[in-house]
C-alpha cells in the first residue's frame, strides 16, 4: 500500500497564478513570484484534475487508467509533479 505524502485534499492556487494551454501542454504563470512551469501533455492532465479538490491517490488512478500504465509509475510521476508545484507553492 502507498503512502500518500501530500495533503488529503489540494488543488491548485488560483489567486495571483494564470494558465494556458497550448498544444495539449500548460505553462502555468505565479504572478505573485515571477515564476511557470510548463507541462507536458501528463502534466496538462494532472493540473486539470487539480482545478478542483482531489488526493494523490485519485490523481495516481485517473493516471494510471488515462495512460494505461501501471499504478507504481503513475504514483511516480504524480509524486514528480506534485513536488514540482509544491515547490514553486502552486498548491492550495
Amino acid at each position: 500500500m502507498a503512502v500518500e505524502r501530500y495533503a488529503p485534499a489540494m488543488k491548485l492556487r488560483t489567486e495571483d497564478v494564470t494558465w494556458q494551454e497550448i498544444d495539449g501542454e500548460l505553462v502555468i504563470l505565479d504572478l505573485a513570484q515571477s515564476s511557470y512551469l510548463t507541462t507536458n501533455k501528463t502534466g496538462a492532465f494532472l493540473a486539470n484534475l487539480l482545478l478542483e479538490e482531489t488526493d494523490e491517490a485519485a490523481l495516481t488512478r485517473a493516471l494510471a487508467a488515462e495512460y494505461e500504465i501501471p499504478e507504481e509509475e503513475a504514483a511516480a510521476d504524480v509524486r514528480t509533479f506534485l513536488e514540482e508545484l509544491t515547490a514553486l507553492s502552486l498548491l492550495a
